[in-house]
């Protein structure tokens, strides 16, 4: 089973199995239908793909994931990490059933090996387009992207000069909005093993041009083993007012309150590390526009959290940090002629922050961080050749420039084609990733010199492929290769910061989703990847997933998530020139299954779905750090309700 090529025929059988289900489901003869007689069809409801919405090629041949709230519902997410744990191409890691420790081990992602660096990381998260990620020491914090505003997830795949910038790879969180006319109200809750509690309650509506979504959620539980526990909350908003036929206003805001404990390997080898807060209240305002022949937007962007580090082991007690973050978005496009689009915006950021210190013996200190600036401006243009529907070409290229006050410029180009003929289609690409230093590195050695610091820089390639049968099949895959360099660490005698460390990534992904009935729907991927160093960690060489979503007797849908993952290096991978990383987590295969049962309520004009959740159904022993095994089998019981 650790054999590539094993996951690889597994694979290949799989995708003979879905592909010649699609097949024998479409194989019922034609007939010359009776139009003597005016017949009114109901509609006819597909049941949502399992694990992905699709996958999503743009006109500069960048590609992502996404994953829908349908998909969400499904694979019974209650989080990010759990959202996109089925998703080819991401890894994750965590301790606890609900909350994300903050750190590398404790709650992460990681896309096609990118984001294992700690302090900082080679990719950012965003959330309605705008950072929200920890600004003082570089890197995400799973416990800041609640789900519960979450339309989608878009896991964007290498650097894409032309949407994002400062980052190798990026997660953007796209906000729930009010669709439709009219108001609705959703109301969930769910309970289960370990005392884990889920509820969330949604309210939208729409007044003439005014529309609006509230919402707030909250989980918690007691975790499998002692000090796993974890709580989460969040509060959101969503208002639009349309101010003319041609501009739009919106307004997002966020705000979250979380707690994490780490509860320490179960060989009692060490020390639990203590809780981790994580706050953060973010606002973005839009003003967005659409003409025939440009569209485009401007968005204001603030948010400000905490990363609070309590009761850390040894001498050390807290660490609290403080950080805020504000900016601006321009974006334009604009269409010149038949085919032929060209992308003008700029990015502007600012960020700063506070660190304290306390030990317990009684001492503290605290270090107020300069302020970092980043201004990115960026022109892409792309010219469509041919009918989308029959034989076309489309070439891109674009290039995004960066100017820092701390560090040197630099200028990111990319360059893509999209070829296909019908339902075929074939794509390439080119970008250059460039990613700054953040403040950590003041963090850690306060008097070391860190000016003179290069930005880090990945050059991304892929070639990838796509092909649909009809309406019944869609098949991806898709090459890519990552060679980076300038990878900062410090060194002693010093601490020196230097750009010496590089690596190499490489890979394919496979994905193929089949829907032979408007009942059934069939998902299945493969990701093989090969990293330089070998010791990267949570780049397992080998993941395959799977799953379906199956509606039958009319009301019950029933949806099953499997994945195997080769054993992989863990822990994070530490700014220190020459630190080499032995410890490893061995392979695992895990089941998960949701059961539904929809109902409704026509005195109430509500339907109402019972549900439960099998996670772990196999009760498969693994960990995604060595001793800090993760829950056996476990379920929860749950109701939703829809007005």
């Amino acid at each position: 089973m650790k054999a590539s090529w094993l996951t690889a025929l597994a694979f290949a059988t799989a995708v003979l199995f879905l592909t010649t289900a699609a097949q024998a489901a479409d194989t019922t003869p034609e007939t010359t239908p009776d139009t003597s007689q005016s017949v009114e069809l109901e509609e006819l409801k597909v049941i949502a793909t399992p694990i992905l919405q699709g996958n999503k090629v743009d006109r500069y041949g960048a590609t992502s994931s996404v994953v829908s709230e349908e998909q969400m519902d499904n694979l019974g997410a209650m989080d990010l990490s759990s959202a996109l744990r089925r998703t080819p191409g991401v890894t994750i890691t965590r301790y606890n059933p609900v909350g994300a420790f903050g750190g590398g081990e404790g709650g992460a992602i990681f896309i096609r090996g990118m984001g294992s660096s700690r302090p900082g990381s080679e990719i950012k998260t965003f959330i309605d387009g705008v950072p929200a990620y920890m600004g003082l020491w570089n890197h995400p914090l799973i416990d800041l992207l609640p789900i519960d505003p979450a339309q989608s997830i878009e896991v964007i795949k290498g650097p894409q000069p032309n949407r994002f910038g400062d980052t190798f790879s990026a997660i953007n969180i796209i906000p729930k909005r009010m669709q439709g006319e009219g108001t609705t109200t959703t109301v969930e809750a769910a309970a289960g093993s370990y005392g884990t509690v889920n509820q969330s309650l949604e309210h939208g509506g729409r007044i003439d041009d005014f529309d609006y979504y509230l919402g707030q959620g909250f989980r918690r539980s007691d975790g499998h083993r002692a000090n796993a526990d974890g709580r989460q909350f969040s509060l959101f908003g969503n208002t639009g007012l349309k101010l003319n036929d041609h501009w739009e206003a919106r307004m997002f805001a966020l705000g979250v309150d979380n707690t994490a404990d780490d509860p320490g390997p179960d060989d009692n080898s060490a020390q639990s590390q203590g809780t981790y807060e994580t706050r953060m209240r973010l606002a973005a305002l839009t003003f967005a526009n659409d003409f025939a022949k440009a569209n485009g937007e401007l968005k204001f962007f603030a948010n400000a959290g905490e990363g609070y580090w309590r009761n850390q082991a040894g001498a050390a007690d807290d660490c609290l940090n403080d950080f805020w973050f504000w900016g601006f978005k321009a974006r334009e496009q604009f269409k010149l002629s038949e085919g032929f689009e060209i992308t003008m915006g700029l990015d502007q950021q600012w960020w700063d922050g506070n660190i304290r210190n306390t030990t317990d013996a009684g001492g503290e200190s605290s270090i107020l961080m300069p302020t970092f600036s980043l201004t990115m401006p960026y022109v892409a243009s792309s010219y469509l050749i041919g009918e989308a529907e029959g034989w076309h070409i489309t070439p891109s290229a674009g290039v995004r420039l960066y100017e820092h006050n701390r560090f040197d410029s630099k200028a990111a180009p990319h360059a893509g084609l999209v070829a296909g003929y019908g339902s075929t289609e074939l794509h390439a690409s080119y970008a250059k990733g460039i990613s700054y230093p953040g403040q950590d590195v003041i963090a850690i050695f306060p008097a070391a010199q860190w000016q003179d610091i290069e930005p880090e820089e990945v050059e991304h390639t892929e070639i990838g492929i796509s092909h649909k049968f009809g309406d019944l099949v869609q098949a991806d895959l898709t090459y890519f290769h990552d060679d980076g360099k300038n990878r900062y660490v410090f060194s002693f005698p010093g601490p020196v910061w230097t750009n010496t460390e590089k690596f190499d990534l490489e890979g394919f992904e496979a994905s193929i989703t089949v829907t032979p009935t408007a009942d059934l729907s069939l998902f299945a991927g493969l990701t093989l990847q090969d990293a330089n160093p070998s010791d990267m960690p949570y780049v397992p060489e080998t993941t395959v997933s799977a799953g379906l979503n199956w509606r039958f007797l009319e009301d019950f849908n029933l949806s099953l998530d499997c994945e195997y993952v080769s054993d992989m290096y863990a822990l994070s991978q530490i700014r220190r020139a020459g630190a080499a990383n032995t410890a490893k987590v061995d392979e695992h295969f895990l089941v998960n299954s949701r059961l539904g049962w929809t109902f409704y309520l026509e005195d109430w004009d509500a339907q109402g779905e019972l549900y439960a959740l099998v996670q772990n159904l196999t009760d498969e022993d693994y960990e995604y750090k060595p001793n800090y095994s993760m829950p056996g089998i476990n379920g929860m019981l749950g109701v939703k309700l829809t007005f």
